[in-house]
């Protein structure tokens, strides 16, 4: 597992000026070569010796340098090739709904167009009628009279109600029409940009600082700069932010030309050797193997929690990588090592944790080795609204409390396989706006990324489990009998599924079950045949699709349907902040000890339950209540 440490350099007294310079210079002319390699391969020329002698003295670097970047270079290209990939993915699936909706326009559009049509003759026939019935007011007897105006006044409201749709249907026919060249406009934006997403994966390329950033040049005062002068600086900073230092196992401290070494205090220095056009910026000089070498050497550098492991690795004889990244303010330093971990086994035999993530919190489920519920937990990881680093922060946090009560509690984690691509695409239908918002901003690969690692860290089993139909299970099976809310019950079914525990529906003696809502409704659902040929979540399907379209009349019917832009409920922390949801409790989770409801799913009085055994938790070892 590769580790990452970081560390903010001084550089605002003493030498730090000029180590500042340095770095500047440093992290320039490595971009410089990274930026000349892609010229050359984009040219048609190949990565071989030649190629790599042709330019690298000229630049004052040494042919290791010279690989280090083309690493680099590789390394970025094919980051970009693979979102690109990501993107054509996209935009396919959205290509595939712009058609669906195009062809639904069409239809209507057609079925209009033809009601239409018919209007006019159904106009005249009733514009005759009237004129017919109006004539015979005339001639009429006068006890005839108050019949034929009565009949008159019938057509009349006939005609003035095909006219009035006549007129709906005409604005219906532009508005179709309007929205269909919308939508074919958009379609055309789409296509567009998925044949711009083919050519960047197949031949990736890349705009060194950032395209937005190139066009700021052509508007400069709508992007607060003054000349293109003040623009050029910001550019070639933005194209020099940022070197790295690649790691070589068989060279001292793990790197040739960034070596870091242990004080006797505990801190680092750090030795930067300098490549030969920067030799003049050397602050110090030795010979080694019969070469001068100039380097320059940051002092007391802590790495905060990574000390240990960067020494272990150092100790280990493996490669130690290290980046310099400039931020508005100085320099930091990255330490990324191969802190080899072997993966705990994952045994269920004293039970499982149950994770789900959701949004504005995290739900964790503790069930014992029956696969009974036994307790319930609420992690805070509110993500809505903050900026990467605090969303980053928030759920590394989060993912730590996890593994920390697994560990505790002597129990394996189980999470969802998580989809984010897939989750996303589902936005469009979905009328949650929280759930939107969750998707929107929540990076659940990283999530899932901070759990896996803090599960390895601290000696954890982690399994990752497929999250399909376990909501409407937990509402099912687990959320009435055991008071839980439907986040919490669908953490039991996660757990339960790992374990290999049994997922059929429920016994009832009426064949109904009812199961909460997201809100304070619930709904009667009518239980599937149980058919045995089928694999168990074919029922589950089933019964999903008729809680979808109960819960969405339900939640019509109560007014409790969410609608979109409207701001959910939300408390305020200690700290002033908005929480949403659960994540009210602020600095450690919610606990709740669970115990069993009488009558529960399926229980006759008197005779006690199909799986009655299995839900007694009053004397498991893990009820702490």
């Amino acid at each position: 597992m590769i580790r990452t440490f970081e560390t903010r350099l001084d550089l605002r007294k003493g030498d730090g000026p000029s180590l500042a310079r340095v770095l500047n210079q440093y992290a320039d002319l490595m971009s410089r070569a990274e930026r000349l390699l892609l010229a050359k391969l984009k040219a048609g020329r190949v990565w071989t010796g030649d190629l790599k002698v042709s330019f690298y003295q000229h630049l004052g670097l040494s042919s290791t340098h010279l690989d280090m970047a083309y690493r680099q270079l590789q390394a970025k290209l094919k980051a970009v090739g693979e979102l690109a990939s990501d993107r054509v993915k996209q935009l396919t699936g959205k290509i595939a709904s712009k058609h669906t909706d195009i062809g639904r326009k069409e239809k209507a559009l057609a079925k209009a167009v033809a009601e239409r049509s018919k209007l006019p003759e159904e106009l005249r026939i009733l514009e005759a009628k009237v004129a017919k019935w109006r004539a015979s007011l005339a001639t009429v007897k006068a006890s005839m009279h108050e019949k034929h105006l009565f009949v008159l006044k019938q057509h009349l409201d006939q005609w003035h109600a095909r006219t009035a749709a006549a007129a709906s249907i005409s604005r219906r026919i532009h508005a179709l029409r309007a929205a269909l060249h919308q939508h074919k406009r958009r379609l055309g934006i789409l296509e567009h940009r998925k044949s711009e997403a083919q050519r960047q994966a197949a031949d990736p390329t890349m705009c060194f600082g950032s395209r937005k950033l190139f066009r700021a040049q052509f508007a400069l005062a709508e992007n607060g700069y003054g000349d293109v002068d003040d623009w050029r600086k910001d550019w070639s900073a933005s194209r020099s932010a940022q070197m790295t230092i690649d790691g070589n196992a068989s060279k001292e401290s793990g790197n040739q030309f960034a070596r870091l070494r242990r004080r006797d205090d505990g801190l680092y220095d750090l030795e930067l050797r300098l490549p030969k056009a920067l030799a003049h910026l050397a602050t110090r000089s030795f010979k080694f193997a019969g070469y001068e070498v100039d380097c320059v050497d940051f002092h007391a550098l802590s790495f905060n929690h990574g000390d240990e492991v960067i020494q272990q690795a150092i100790e280990a004889k493996r490669p130690v990588t290290v980046k310099f990244r400039r931020d508005p303010t100085s320099w930091r330093v990255s330490v990324s090592v191969d802190d080899k971990i072997d993966p705990v086994v994952v045994d269920f035999s004293g039970g499982a944790l149950g994770v789900d993530l959701n949004a504005g919190h995290v739900s964790a489920a503790l069930v014992d080795a029956d696969g009974n519920p036994v307790e319930s937990f609420t992690f805070p990881c509110v993500t809505y609204g903050r900026s990467a680093d605090q969303t980053k922060n928030a759920i590394r946090k989060a993912a730590a409390q996890i593994a920390a009560l697994a560990k505790r509690l002597g129990v394996a984690v189980v999470s969802e396989k998580l989809d984010f691509a897939k989750k996303k695409s589902a936005l469009k239908g979905s009328d949650d706006a929280r759930y939107a918002r969750m998707l929107s901003s929540f990076a659940y690969s990283a999530f899932d990324a901070a759990l896996a690692s803090a599960c390895l860290r601290g000696g954890v089993g982690h399994r990752r489990v497929n999250p399909a139909y376990t909501s409407i299970i937990g509402r099912v099976k687990f959320a009435g009998r055991y008071g839980l809310s439907v986040h919490e019950a669908a953490s039991v079914t996660i757990a339960r599924r790992a374990m290999s525990c049994s997922e059929r529906l429920p016994r009832s003696n009426d064949g109904t079950v009812t199961v909460p809502t997201n809100g304070s409704v619930h709904v009667t659902l009518d239980l599937p045949v149980r058919n045995g040929s089928r694999h168990v979540w074919t029922e589950w399907n089933g019964l999903n699709k008729e809680y979808q379209k109960k819960a969405l009349a339900a939640r019509g019917s109560s007014g409790r349907r969410s609608r979109p832009g409207r701001r959910p409920k939300t408390s305020s922390g200690r700290s002033g902040e908005q929480l949403h949801g659960h994540s009210a409790v602020v600095g450690r989770s919610r606990q709740k000890p669970l115990q069993s409801r009488d009558p529960g799913v399926g229980r006759v009085p008197g005779k006690g339950s199909w799986n009655e055994s299995r839900h007694q938790v009053g004397n498991s070892r893990f009820n702490r209540s």
